[in-house]
């Protein structure tokens, strides 16, 4: 299983860096972000390297920050060429953090569990003290 995270700037690799110190390195994991100076074909370049280069033909998964961003558009251009692509929005840490205890403990890959736990991971804490 590799993990590639999209987005918008420096949100991929700064949620892998802090996904990371919680709980360490997370196994053929990358990020890769949209710079000002760049356009979409940069992006498409660096996710096909990192795509391509797999040579035990692992599954891999991408999650991208914005559903209908630059990113995500690469990668729904990508899908044609890797329908195993597995795709979801929404970057969050939680879902980071989810994908890398997945991995790390050996359990099968879900993307719905992961999903469910990023959508658990947005709380309103007003509330929350409040119960």
């Amino acid at each position: 299983m590799k993990l590639l995270l999209m987005s918008h700037g420096n949100m991929a690799t700064e949620a892998l860096k802090s996904a990371e110190m919680i709980m360490g390195p997370i196994k053929d994991t990358a990020a890769v972000g949209l710079q000002p100076n760049q356009g979409p074909e940069d992006l498409q370049a660096a996710a096909e390297k990192f795509i391509s280069d797999n040579p035990n033909h692992e599954p891999v998964v991408v999650i991208v920050d914005l559903l209908g961003g630059t990113p995500s558009n690469v990668v729904v251009r990508l899908i044609a060429a890797h329908p195993d692509l597995q795709v979801v929005s929404g970057l969050n840490l939680p879902m980071v953090i989810n994908y890398g205890n997945q991995i790390m403990m050996g359990d099968e890959f879900s993307k719905t569990t992961m999903m469910d736990e990023a959508k658990a991971g947005v709380i309103d804490v007003n509330a929350k003290l409040n119960e």
